[in-house]
């Protein structure tokens, strides 16, 4: 444990009534980042019964947790040094402050500007310095009145996160300080209060040193943004507790070990505690253990417990088995001093052979970024809206979540304990404005003499957020991996953040995409890797498994590629999947002066001319409501488990793979139908077909005989049998669709009946038994085509070769790059213009000012010199007498030095 002299608590006082011009305020001194500060320790909650300990999943039914949520008088400040600096004290008056809620973005609620930026800083970078002229500062106060019952008790508050850097005082005496914006800050405040009506009192900085290393890709934000509470406990209590549910080497059999750690501040041992475990399945009792010891002063008794549960339920995010631990206390007469309880999940996570395995099976990890965002309150996330990501996610077969960019809120762990989902757990590091990683970095002394990840000042703060990450985290069965953090550079403090988690955790890696070419990752997680890389990887004696951190840039249109990267991924088996970039837009609800909603992003807020990155906060494959981008669909389709992968007309086999790693596919129906032009004609229900996990098999299905002529297509679907967590019964997990009458003729038959055309210089007209089309001999461009109800084309029909650009399009050029073929879109030159009568034995050649009837098909050839590429293209048009026009592009002449084609094909505009 590490702990913080009180020297520093004098300093912190000190500071906070000096002139704020002092140098080295704790806010730009990169090591100081805590005064007074309690160690982390795990999320659980005392309660006064068992009972309660069982029922409760978090504090709502103990006596010993009062909620700070609410509402604080609040001002706010544009810098330091117009602060209200004696506003803590209890004479103070603050009846004239404005109302905030707690917890809020200050500004949400009309203080200051919202602020997005990627990467550059919103303040000159001149680390550990922030800079004075223009940082908000946020004073929060309000009273309370302690519950009846605490006499005797040690009272705590507890911040669930404040961004950026927060002083607190109680009763005017100063509590603590504390950075470090998404993981929890806790005091012990017994000696500041006194009977009947309490103050405290925290004002918070917007940005400090810590800032440096917060500086992820979203909205910078503002204020107390998560939980704030307290609680109380005997003056001897449970302080922390570590699980380790892991398994045997068969995989079989749990290996349970609990540590226990306790407190004691009464000054005097206390002999005769007794502390009982109990793991429950269901209400049966599994393993039983007690100890009575005596717990000594201070915080360095600890107690171990540990036993084997034989043919143990396996946690996986397929199966997501638990288990109840149940924890008490009793003192010396026998009486319960508390109770907690936590869910356990057995489970063993490996690397071996370079993959990546969950209980002995090598599992893809089909996941998503996530970030802290809700459209009307920003970073503050309820438990509800956590509910409706996860359900989302499950709906799109997404298994995994990578915490990106720091850790969440305690419920979303127990939430992805309980519906199944693999974490990543990330520190909140990120550091991009002063460079990446240590690509760049090596040979370029003056930017590491500025950066973080390598000057020593910084490594405690490296280290207290990753032990802050892993302390309240530890315990967690859905947590598969940790990570050292994002885009932040790799130097020795990195490797130092590497080594603690190793030395402290066995049971899981570590990642970390700064390391990818170095040995402080266990896995290789580069983000945006092309295919030919992760195949040149796969191929080449590969060391680690690679998880893809980022991948498939979900920004605007996009998600395309998708199936390109798990058709590689599937084809080798150290590639075990990635996450998307991103999950949600980051988009802020805002309304026009008449009162329409939309989301704003970039500037729209106020900061049109401060550091913004436009609309790049929206990489999300849903909106910020949670309604889908038509990219969710991909990627549900693309992530699916269930494979439907042949089916053969002849025999009339389907071949079915069951791409889940622990379930059998039992649990879903399969059905089929056959569409005949697009309508239904039959259809079949096979039923729960029986195939383990990582298994094929071919079924048949009884097709009716196909007409001839008739387009035929097989939609087949996995459907869920029974209600599941997150995912109702009849639900559709998986489907595919096969085309049974092969691709389409590209000849046109001909139809009975006459075709008259009339050639003149100004128009080519063709006229069948129910449609006249019309061309322009001067440009070649079929421009009229009227079925009896006039034209229906509002422009002639043209060869293209460009699309609409799409914001991902920006990110490598491509306006620039391929501007050839927008140039070719933009100017063709007619070359050449032909009409011909196609029959059996050859075409025959109309030429201007002929009117004759043809019975056979008509072949309408134009050929187009091209701007910019130095190539044609010839659009041949062939009509029969029915109106069906059949339309064929040659493209000659095209050099292989070109771009890329963005888009090939004719613009039809109806």
């Amino acid at each position: 444990m590490y702990h913080f002299n009180f020297l520093l608590l004098l300093i912190g006082a000190m500071v906070c009534s000096l002139s704020i011009q002092a140098q080295n305020v704790p806010w730009e001194d990169p090591e100081v980042f805590e005064i007074n500060r309690e160690y982390p320790h795990a999320t659980f909650y005392r309660h006064a019964s068992e009972t309660a300990a069982l029922q409760s999943r978090g504090y709502e039914l103990s006596p010993y947790y009062q909620s700070l949520n609410g509402t604080w008088k609040f001002h706010w400040v544009k810098k330091p040094a117009e602060r209200p600096v004696y506003f803590y004290r209890n004479d103070y008056d603050v009846s004239t402050w404005d109302d905030i809620p707690v917890p809020a973005n200050w500004e949400l609620e009309g203080h200051g500007i919202p602020i997005y930026t990627n990467i550059v800083y919103p303040f000159p970078a001149d680390p550990p310095r922030v800079g004075h002229d223009y940082n908000p500062v946020g004073s929060y106060k309000r009273s309370f009145t302690l519950p009846a019952g605490w006499d005797g008790k040690e009272v705590y508050v507890h911040f669930g996160g404040v961004r950026s850097a927060m002083y607190v005082w109680v009763n005017g005496q100063m509590a603590g300080y504390n950075e470090g914006s998404k993981t929890p800050a806790e005091y012990r405040i017994t000696p500041y209060l006194q009977p009947g009506k309490n103050t405290i009192s925290v004002e918070v900085y917007r940005w400090s040193d810590a800032s440096y290393l917060e500086d992820q890709d979203f909205w910078r934000l503002s204020g107390i943004e998560r939980d704030v509470y307290l609680y109380a406990t005997d003056p001897v209590t449970t302080r922390d507790f570590r699980v380790v549910a892991d398994l045997d080497d068969s995989y079989q059999d749990g290996q349970f070990s609990l540590t226990l750690d306790y407190r004691n501040t009464s000054g005097r041992a206390a002999e005769g505690f007794l502390a009982k475990a109990r793991l429950l399945d269901g209400k049966s009792e599994v393993l039983s253990f007690e100890e009575t010891t005596t717990i000594q002063t201070g915080d360095e008794t600890r107690i171990a417990f540990s036993g084997e549960v034989p043919n143990v339920r396996k946690w996986t995010a397929e199966t997501p088995e638990l288990y109840t631990l149940l924890v008490t206390l009793y003192n010396d007469a026998g009486e319960l001093v508390e109770a907690f309880s936590t869910v356990v999940g057995f489970r063993k996570i490996e690397i071996k052979n370079s993959q990546f395995l969950v209980n002995g099976v090598p599992v893809y990890l089909k996941g998503v970024n996530l970030h802290d965002h809700d459209p009307a309150t920003g970073h503050v996330v309820g438990e509800e809206l956590t509910m409706l990501d996860l359900q989302r996610m499950k709906e799109s077969n997404v298994n995994a979540i990578r915490c990106s960019h720091y850790p969440k809120n305690a419920y979303f762990y127990r939430l992805c304990d309980e519906y199944g989902f693999y974490v990543i757990d990330e520190a909140n590091i990120e550091t991009h404005g002063l460079g990446a990683t240590n690509q760049g970095l090596d040979n370029n002394e003056k930017r590491q003499a500025n950066h973080p990840a390598y000057q020593p000042e910084w490594k405690a703060m490296h280290l207290d957020r990753t032990i802050r990450m892993f302390e309240r985290d530890k315990n967690h069965p859905s947590i598969v991996t940790w990570s050292l953090g994002n885009e932040a550079g790799n130097g020795d403090n990195f490797f130092a953040t590497y080594e603690w988690l190793k030395e402290h955790d066995t049971t899981r890696p570590t990642q970390y995409e700064g390391a990818t070419r170095y040995e402080n990752t266990d896995i290789q997680a580069p983000m945006y890797a092309r295919l030919p890389y992760l195949k040149r990887y796969a191929e080449d004696n590969p060391q680690r498994p690679l998880i893809l951190c980022e991948y498939a840039h979900a920004m605007g249109n996009s998600v395309g590629n998708l199936q390109d990267y798990w058709d590689v991924i599937e084809q080798y088996d150290v590639l075990q999947g990635g996450f998307i970039w991103d999950w949600v837009d980051q988009g802020l609800d805002a309304y026009t002066p008449d009162g329409r909603h939309y989301y704003a992003y970039g500037g729209d807020l106020g900061g049109q001319k401060l550091q913004n990155d436009a609309n790049f906060c929206l990489n999300g494959i849903v909106n910020p409501d949670r309604s889908p981008h038509p990219s969710l669909y991909e990627v549900k389709k693309v992530y699916q488990y269930v494979k439907f992968r042949e089916f053969d007309a002849a025999s009339g086999g389907l071949t079915i793979y069951n791409g889940y790693d622990f379930i059998n596919l039992d649990r879903y129906r399969i059905t089929w139908m056959l569409l005949a032009d697009g309508v239904p004609v039959a259809g079949g229900d096979l039923g729960a077909v029986d195939l383990p996990a990582r298994q094929a098999k071919t079924v048949p299905l009884d097709l009716p005989a196909r007409e001839v002529g008739k387009e035929y297509f097989l939609q087949v679907r996995a459907i869920l049998r029974s209600a599941e967590p997150l995912l109702p019964a009849g639900y559709v997990v998986a489907e595919e669709e096969f085309a049974l009458s092969g691709r389409m003729e590209n000849a046109l038959a001909a139809a009975e009946g006459v075709l008259e055309i009339t050639s003149t210089d100004e128009e080519l007209a063709i006229r069948g038994d129910q449609f006249t089309a019309a061309f322009d001999p001067s440009t070649g461009l079929l421009y009229s085509l009227d079925y009896g109800q006039g034209n229906v084309l509002r422009e002639p029909i043209r060869p293209n070769f460009w699309r609409a650009t799409t914001d991902n399009d920006f990110g490598f050029g491509m306006p620039n790059r391929m501007e050839p073929w927008k140039d070719a879109s933009q100017h063709q030159r007619l070359m050449d213009f032909q009409v011909m009568e196609a029959k059996a034995d050859g075409t025959t050649a109309i030429g201007p000012g002929q009117q004759k009837a043809a019975d056979g098909n008509l072949v309408v050839r134009s050929t187009y010199s091209l701007g910019g590429v130095d190539g044609t293209i010839a659009v041949t048009y062939t009509l029969n007498s029915r109106g069906d026009i059949h339309v064929r592009n040659e493209l000659a002449g095209i050099s292989d030095t070109l771009p890329r084609i963005p888009r090939l094909g004719n613009n039809l505009v109806l």
